[in-house]
């Protein structure tokens, strides 16, 4: 029961542990470098993002397996709330957290950074495109949180030294892997057409099958 509760519920728990974040980001201020405070920022925007995406309007579901993979069955195929509740905190909470643990790191931290920065693509261009819609919920957390920290990131690291090749080299396979090993693979293995897991009407939004089919009298 307990897993049930979560699997419905991190999204807005995420968004109580990011309020912990920036005050326990706070508190120790004075012992964090700015690149790590930065890290903890776009940590806090991870989580914001999600409520934009599963919470409110919290719609993508609906755009990623109808608007993007044209689904039959978009309530729980290709990606269910179990494979959205592994990926996004199993697997996306210590990716965006190793920077603030491990700063001097510099590709650990440029790596989420990079992953924030293409959600502006995905969101913003590629699935509205794909669904037909003007917008794709994650976009605005995209552009207003993690572009700005991921410059602030950048300005910050620079100051403590140059950016070296490698580190660029070493970011962008981690945001490729992360899209690889933390998406990608994940929903590959986990989709299942008979999942037991299914997302809410609201979590559809425009693209639900049940809403389309009532709104044509199929139903």
């Amino acid at each position: 029961m307990l897993l049930d509760s979560y699997r419905a519920q991190w999204p807005r728990i995420g968004a109580v542990i990011a309020v912990l974040v920036g005050g326990l980001t706070a508190v120790a201020g004075k012992r964090l470098t700015r690149p790590q405070i930065l890290s903890a920022a776009n940590l806090m925007a991870l989580m914001a993002h999600r409520y934009e995406e599963y919470v409110e309007p919290g719609y993508f579901p609906g755009q990623f397996n109808r608007g993007l993979f044209k689904s039959e069955s978009p309530r729980n195929h290709p990606l269910n709330p179990q494979t959205a509740m592994v990926i996004n905190t199993g697997l996306a909470y210590p990716f965006y957290l190793a920077p603030v643990l491990f700063p001097k790191a510099k590709w650990l931290g440029l790596a989420p950074v990079l992953v924030g920065w293409s959600q502006i693509v995905l969101h913003g261009i590629v699935i509205p495109r794909k669904a037909g819609a003007k917008y794709g919920p994650g976009v605005i957390t995209a552009l207003l949180l993690h572009l700005p920290i991921g410059i602030g990131y950048l300005k910050a690291v620079g100051q403590e030294g140059p950016i070296d090749r490698k580190d660029w080299v070493g970011g962008l396979i981690g945001a490729v892997g992360s899209a690889v090993f933390g998406l990608a693979v994940p929903n590959m293995v986990m989709r299942d057409r008979n999942s037991p897991y299914s997302f809410t009407a609201k979590q559809m939004g425009p693209t639900d099958v049940d809403t389309a089919n009532a709104a044509d009298g199929v139903i």
